[in-house]
């Protein structure tokens, strides 16, 4: 499962870096179980109505909006392994909070235990973004990217056989004992406790791929990046043109990330509300089989997809899943059964991902220095839009029929292809780590 023969023979990363990455393994044991419940509990718990539940969701986003701007900064100047142990032991706490909400049937209790999971995964993502680019060869980033996909996908399995199994038992046995029903949110406590301490046990964050790789590539990297100092000192004059063109570039990019946010964000949480409206599935037992494929499969194949994102132009690969995924929503709403829902909910969930690591690759080469206010300030304005989209896409379920967000979300999905095509075309002469 862990690769550990290729741990050791690839060139492309420092040896600690599978080490590292194995911490997501832990801190994502309740993805699947946490994107269930968030929906399931809000709906069928609370009895709260789609403008609640956008709320609910919107309120976890608003977390992170909080301390992405704050993480980012510090990132760039404090150790990066101590703020992937608040992360870590802030999401556990956050995981608590929410069970008692659960156990005390109180919907802002819940809520409350929303917004500390966004606000402490805030501090997780950021520093552990910039070790991950920090720790990889630029043309091996995206891959990189998607092995910790491919990790996340390995501790959703199993975090998922874990908390189904104890779901699916106890709501044969005891449905209403909510202490045994929703138990699995002690264990990813638990787990992300654990994952906290063995990263900061076994991760050097002062070793990055530049200190340890002494072979003729990274000579040649050195010597092509004091060429293009030498080139930049020859053209003092044009500098301040070149940094108008590197901060349109950068707010393109910027922007580019707060809609396709908006997008990402605005029809999923309404999708259990879609299949009980729609298509009839009522049954909490078959909306998790439903779900089960998209939030891991997906996860299983980002490997994969790394490598195919290292091998093509960002824009292409843009303009390719941006197109399929648009396609994908049409699809999802013209769906007749649940199977059908299934298989093309894993499509979107795969081309979603495809792009998140080509643009995580784009962003992680912009600077080395201020790589954490970058990857900061993209998800500061990333849950920007996360918040805009469950709130627009609740009202306009309420106001205007279960239809509007998805149809919502394939005409966002088609605006982002120009942005992000025009933000890496202004950037691409200005990134610190270019590509040949």
């Amino acid at each position: 499962m862990f690769n550990s023969k290729k741990d050791v023979v690839n060139e492309k990363i420092t040896p600690d870096f599978m080490p590292m990455i194995r911490i997501v393994f832990w801190n994502s044991m309740g993805f699947f179980f946490f994107w269930f419940l968030g929906q399931f509990a809000v709906i069928q718990l609370f009895e709260a109505t789609p403008t609640e539940l956008g709320l609910s969701f919107s309120g976890q986003t608003f977390g992170g909006l909080v301390s992405a701007p704050i993480v980012g900064y510090l990132t760039d100047k404090m150790s990066k392994k101590v703020l992937v142990l608040i992360g870590s032991f802030g999401r556990g706490i956050a995981y608590i909070v929410m069970y008692i909400g659960i156990l005390i049937s109180i919907l802002p209790v819940f809520a409350f235990g929303l917004f500390c999971l966004g606000f402490f995964v805030g501090f997780f993502w950021s520093p552990l973004d910039a070790l991950i680019a920090q720790k990889s060869h630029k043309t091996y980033r995206s891959s990189a990217f998607g092995i910790q996909g491919g990790m996340l996908g390995w501790g959703n399995l199993t975090g998922s056989a874990l908390s189904v199994a104890i779901f699916l038992i106890t709501n044969i046995f005891v449905p209403n004992n909510h202490f045994l029903v929703y138990s699995p949110l002690v264990i990813f406590m638990l787990s992300n406790v654990y994952a906290g301490i063995k990263f900061n046990k076994n991760v050097d964050e002062d070793l990055t791929y530049e200190t340890y790789s002494n072979n003729k590539s990274e000579n040649e990297d050195i010597q092509n990046k004091k060429e293009e100092l030498t080139e930049g000192n020859q053209s003092d004059q044009d500098s301040g043109k070149r940094l108008v063109y590197f901060y349109l570039g950068f707010s393109l990019l910027v922007i580019a990330f707060m809609t396709s946010n908006i997008n990402q964000t605005i029809a999923p949480p309404f999708f259990m509300l879609y299949l009980n409206d729609e298509i009839g599935v009522v049954n909490p037992v078959a909306i998790m089989l439903i779900y089960l494929p998209s939030q891991i499969v997906s996860l299983l194949l980002a490997p994969k997809m790394g490598k195919v994102a290292d091998k093509i132009s960002p824009a292409l690969g843009i303009i390719f899943v941006s197109g399929f995924g648009a396609l994908v929503t049409f699809l999802i709403i013209n769906s007749v059964n649940g199977l059908m829902f299934a298989i093309i909910l894993l499509l979107d969930s795969t081309f979603a991902w495809a792009g998140n690591l080509i643009l995580q690759n784009v962003i992680s080469r912009i600077s080395k220095v201020h790589r954490g206010k970058i990857f900061g300030l993209a998800r500061w304005m990333s849950y920007i839009g996360a918040v805009m989209g469950p709130l627009i896409g609740g009202w306009t379920y309420a106001e205007f029929g279960s239809i509007t967000p998805f149809v919502i979300s394939i005409f966002v999905e088609l605006s982002v292809i120009p942005l992000y095509i025009s933000a890496i075309k202004v950037l691409k002469p200005h990134m610190e780590e270019k590509l040949d």
